[in-house]
């Protein structure tokens, strides 16, 4: 028997959706009304594709024509239905353990931290910049990036360790107790929730304590020392000739490639990101990956990103759109170690965040 075009689509579709059942049992969300409605959803809309015998005398039982491909459709719209339901549940779920995570974090901090706010004086205008820093497992790497900082003149950091296995916050909290006569904070996740968790962290506590900090200005930066704090400079002179600025994007790919190392199909998927980030936001950023950036605390108020891993990045540019927030690309020098490029994310990746940005934005509720 050959199959017809639209049992092939079929087919096809109810595979699709046993995938996104063994996605739900490996996320451990899986009960017997899930199986149920996957399993033999599934088995019911092949059986009746692939025999239309079996059909024709099932509408015969209720008096009725054949009506295959109604039945098919309804069975699809469904699963669609159901599965998205299920996403949402989850990504709720693991929205509430971020913030759960993120407000033990501001909360243990201030009696962990050892800095009398009292004793903050700003000396000059890099005392009003605070330098976020995300660090998981970066033992290695994260003491060097600190001097580097505090080399340039710079004297607050807020250093959110991720939930590392490595020795990242007893070499942090060393460096600290050696340098009391700067302004550093160490916050903690109990547990890893990657890239925008410790973001929404550090944003958390500027939101509670930025007064005190007596800033105005955030840098958000990476402890893998790829980032050069000598780009600052140039930052200091924009902000200086544009008093309006809320956000000031920087980036490798404006008028050079500045960045060394990068593999091909980074490089690719890169440049994808900005085509993606144009018809998603109508914005037209030419590193919308990129998280060396300088941002106002005054728009820091008001975003709202709920992601916790790499999809941060295009949800903060979503956000500069919707608040029509002012901002500029800068030019960066990116430096691209073998230590670096071994922590990267895997490229398949990309298709990851393309997923969950479509879905938060045309499903989630």
């Amino acid at each position: 028997m050959s199959l017809s075009p639209l049992q092939f689509i079929i087919i096809i579709s109810g595979l699709i959706f046993f995938l996104f059942a063994l996605d739900f049992f490996q996320r451990k969300k899986f009960n017997a009304l899930h199986f149920l409605v996957f399993f033999g959803g599934i088995f019911i809309v092949l059986y009746f594709t692939l025999n239309i015998g079996a059909l024709d005398k099932f509408w015969a039982f209720f008096w009725l024509n054949r009506w295959a491909d109604l039945l098919v459709y309804i069975s699809i719209i469904l699963l669609a239905y159901f599965y998205f339901e299920l996403l949402n549940r989850i990504t709720r779920n693991k929205i509430y353990l971020t913030s759960f995570v993120s407000n033990q974090a501001v909360e243990r901090a201030i009696s962990h931290c050892g800095i009398d706010f009292n004793e903050i004086k700003n000396k000059d205008n890099k005392d009003e910049f605070v330098f976020l820093i995300r660090a998981f497992n970066e033992e290695s790497a994260i003491i060097k990036v600190l001097e580097w900082i505090l080399k340039k003149w710079f004297r607050k950091i807020i250093i959110v360790n991720d939930g590392s296995a490595d020795n990242t916050w007893r070499v942090a909290k060393d460096f600290i107790s050696k340098n009391k006569d700067k302004h550093i904070l160490l916050l903690t996740h109990l547990i890893n929730r990657w890239w925008w968790a410790a973001n929404k962290t550090w944003f958390e506590f500027l939101k509670k304590y930025w007064d005190d900090l007596k800033v105005k200005w955030v840098v958000t930066y990476d402890a893998d020392g790829q980032m050069d704090v000598d780009d600052m400079d140039l930052f200091l002179r924009i902000i200086k000739e544009n008093k309006n600025l809320d956000v000031l994007l920087w980036s490798r790919f404006i008028t050079w490639w500045t960045a060394q190392n990068i593999p091909a199909l980074r490089k690719i998927i890169l440049s994808g990101s900005k085509i993606i980030t144009y018809f998603l936001n109508w914005m037209w950023v030419s590193d919308p990956h990129n998280w060396y950036r300088v941002i106002s605390l005054d728009f820091i108020k008001k975003i709202n990103i709920t992601s916790d891993n790499m999809a941060y990045a295009s949800e903060f540019i979503e956000e500069i759109s919707r608040l029509k927030a002012k901002y500029i690309e800068v030019p960066v020098n990116i430096k691209y170690s073998e230590y670096s490029l071994g922590k990267w994310q895997k490229n398949s990746n990309a298709f990851k965040i393309l997923f969950e940005l479509l879905y938060k934005k045309f499903f989630y509720k």
